[in-house]
C-alpha cells in the first residue's frame, strides 16, 4: 500500500510538470541559457540530482544483481581481476578449475558442457588451464584497486555502475550547458532542462535493472566517452586558442583509448579523433609548432594505452587483438567462429541491423505493456538525429564548425550496431547502450539548430517545442516501465504482488 502511494504521488508529479513544460507560453522557453540566473542554476543543480537518484538508487534493488542471491552471487569479475594484479599475475582463478573442464576436448561447447554435467564459471575467459577476466581491465585499475586499496573492502559490480553512471549523467548535463553556452546561445532553458534530463537517463536505461557485469562494462566506457567528448569539444572549440586548450585535449584522447580497455564496441566512437584532427589543422593551417604540438598531445595517449593493451591481451592469450571473446564460457561457442570473412552473411547482418534499430514487437497484454524494440521505436525522439544530413541543419552546423564530428558520431552509431549484431549470437536490449549516448548527442545537436533556425519564428517554434516536450516525457515513461520498475529484465526474481501495487499507484494516480 505505501508503495502504491508513492508511485501515485509521483505520477501526479510527473503529470505537473509535463504540463508546465507543455505549456506554450512558458516563460522558460524565452529565457535563454546564457541569461540564466543562481535561481535556475539552482533548477539545474536539483534536476541532476534528481537524474542521478532516479537512476542509481533501483540499481541496489534486484537480487539477483546486487549479490544477495547465493546461487548468482558472484558477481565479482572486476574485484577479483584486482586482486589478481594486486598479486602480480593476470589469471583470477585460484587452482579451483574442474578436471572435466581441462580434460574437455572443446571446453566452449556449452552444450557439451552441461551433457557432461561440467562446473565452470560462467561468463569468464579459459585457456591454457586458467580462468581470465573476459571483460575489460580498465575499471579495475581505475575504480576497483583504489576502492580496496582506500577502505580494504570490495566494491560491489553494480556499485561501481551507479558511480560510472552518475558520472555520465553529470557529463551529459555539463556537455549541453557548454554546448549551449559556447554553441547555441539561444537555446531555450526550459528544453535544456528536459532534454538533458531524458537523454542522460536513455543514455544508461537499461543498466537501471541489470547494473553488474555486464553494464559495468559498457556504462564505464560510455561514461569515458562522454567525458572525452566534452574534453575534445573544450580543447578545439571553445579553448583552442588558450594553453588550456593542449591539456584538454590530451585527456580528451587519454579517456577516449581507455573505452578499449573497457567496451571495445563503445570505444569505435573515437573516430570523432578525424574530426579534431581536422579541425585543428582547418584552424591552424597545419604548419606551426604549436599544431604539430597538440597532434602529438592527441596522438601519443592512444598509441600508449595501446600498446598496454596488446601487452595486456598478448600476456594472457597470445594474441595483442584477442579481448576473451574467443576463449569465453557462455551459451556459444565463439571459439568456433574462425574466420570472419567466412562467416560473413549479408542478409543477416541487414536484418539483424533492421532488428537492433527499427524492430518492433507485439506489445504486452499486461502491465508493464511495454517491451524491447529497435533504437529508433523504442524511444522516436532519436528519430530527430537523422536531420543532421537536412540542408537547413547542415548549414548552421557548418558555420559551428561541429558538422563533421556530429555526422561522424551519427555514422558510427551504425558501425557499432553492425558489430554488435556481427559478433553476438542474439541481439539483447543492453547492446543498445553501446550508441544511445551518441544519438542523444546528435539529437541534442540537430535540435539545437532546428531551433535556432527557427528562432524569429514564434508560432513554428511554439509548435517545435510542444513536440519535444511530448518526445523527451516519452522516454521517462518508456525508461520507467522497461527498466525504472524495481522488477528485474525477465521479470523473474520479483514478487509478482509488488507489480500490481505499483500498477495499482498508477491507476489510482490516473
Amino acid at each position: 500500500m505505501i508503495l502504491s502511494n508513492i508511485v501515485s504521488i509521483c505520477f501526479i508529479v510527473f503529470i505537473l510538470l509535463f504540463f508546465f513544460f507543455f505549456r506554450p507560453n512558458n516563460s522558460w522557453h524565452y529565457l535563454y541559457i546564457n541569461d540564466i540566473q543562481n535561481f535556475h542554476k539552482a533548477i539545474i543543480l536539483v534536476s541532476l540530482v534528481f537524474t542521478i537518484l532516479l537512476t542509481v538508487i533501483p540499481m541496489s534493488l534486484s537480487p539477483y544483481w546486487n549479490g544477495t542471491m547465493v546461487f548468482k552471487a558472484d558477481k565479482q569479475q572486476y574485484d577479483r581481476m584486482g586482486d589478481a594484479l594486486l598479486q602480480g599475475r593476470l589469471y583470477i582463478d585460484n587452482n579451483d578449475i574442474d578436471p572435466a573442464l581441462e580434460a574437455m576436448d572443446n571446453p566452449y561447447d556449452g552444450f557439451e558442457r552441461q551433457r557432461l554435467g561440467v562446473r565452470f564459471n560462467w561468463d569468464e575467459a579459459y585457456y591454457n588451464h586458467h580462468y581470465y577476466m573476459y571483460f575489460g581491465v580498465v575499471p579495475t585499475i581505475l575504480l576497483f584497486i583504489p576502492f580496496k586499496l582506500i577502505t580494504g573492502q570490495a566494491l560491489q559490480c553494480y556499485q561501481a555502475t551507479q558511480f560510472f553512471a552518475a558520472l555520465t549523467i553529470i557529463g551529459i548535463f555539463f556537455l549541453f550547458y557548454i554546448m549551449c553556452q559556447y554553441l547555441f546561445p539561444c537555446f531555450p532553458f526550459s528544453q535544456y532542462i528536459v532534454l538533458s534530463s531524458a537523454f542522460s537517463l536513455l543514455c544508461i536505461g537499461y543498466s537501471i535493472s541489470a547494473p553488474a557485469l555486464y553494464c559495468t562494462a559498457i556504462v564505464s566506457g560510455v561514461c569515458l566517452m562522454v567525458w572525452s567528448i566534452i574534453c575534445f569539444l573544450k580543447g578545439v572549440w571553445i579553448e583552442k586558442y588558450n594553453n588550456s586548450g593542449t591539456i584538454y585535449l590530451f585527456f580528451g584522447s587519454l579517456l577516449g583509448a581507455l573505452v578499449f580497455g573497457c567496451r571495445p564496441p563503445v570505444a569505435l566512437a573515437n573516430i570523432v579523433v578525424v574530426a579534431v584532427l581536422y579541425q585543428l589543422f582547418k584552424d591552424k593551417g597545419g604548419t606551426s609548432d604549436r599544431i604539430v604540438k597538440e597532434v602529438v598531445y592527441v596522438i601519443t595517449p592512444y598509441f600508449v594505452v595501446g600498446v598496454f593493451l596488446m601487452l595486456y591481451n598478448y600476456v594472457r592469450f597470445d594474441n595483442v587483438f584477442e579481448f576473451g571473446q574467443s576463449y569465453q564460457l557462455t551459451v556459444t561457442d565463439q571459439h568456433s567462429y574462425g574466420n570472419v570473412l567466412a562467416r560473413l552473411d549479408l542478409k543477416l547482418l541487414f536484418s539483424g541491423m533492421l532488428s537492433s534499430l527499427y524492430g518492433s514487437t507485439v506489445p504486452l497484454d499486461s502491465f508493464p505493456f511495454l517491451v524491447f524494440n529497435g533504437a529508433f521505436v523504442n524511444f522516436p525522439i532519436l528519430i530527430l538525429s537523422i536531420r543532421i544530413f537536412s540542408l537547413d541543419i547542415a548549414r548552421i552546423l557548418k558555420t559551428k564548425k561541429i558538422y563533421l564530428v556530429s555526422v561522424l558520431m551519427f555514422l558510427v552509431t551504425f558501425i557499432i550496431a553492425l558489430l554488435d549484431v556481427y559478433w553476438t549470437p542474439f541481439l539483447l536490449e543492453r547492446y543498445h547502450l553501446d550508441f544511445y549516448y551518441l544519438l542523444c548527442i546528435v539529437s541534442f545537436v540537430t535540435i539545437a539548430a532546428w531551433l535556432e533556425i527557427n528562432l524569429f519564428n514564434n508560432k513554428k517554434k511554439k509548435i517545435i517545442l510542444c513536440i519535444l516536450t511530448v518526445l523527451a516525457f516519452a522516454v521517462f515513461v518508456v525508461e520507467f516501465l522497461l527498466f525504472c520498475v524495481p522488477f528485474d529484465y525477465n521479470y523473474t526474481y520479483w514478487h509478482p504482488e509488488i507489480l500490481d501495487e505499483i500498477y495499482r499507484g498508477l491507476r489510482f494516480g490516473i
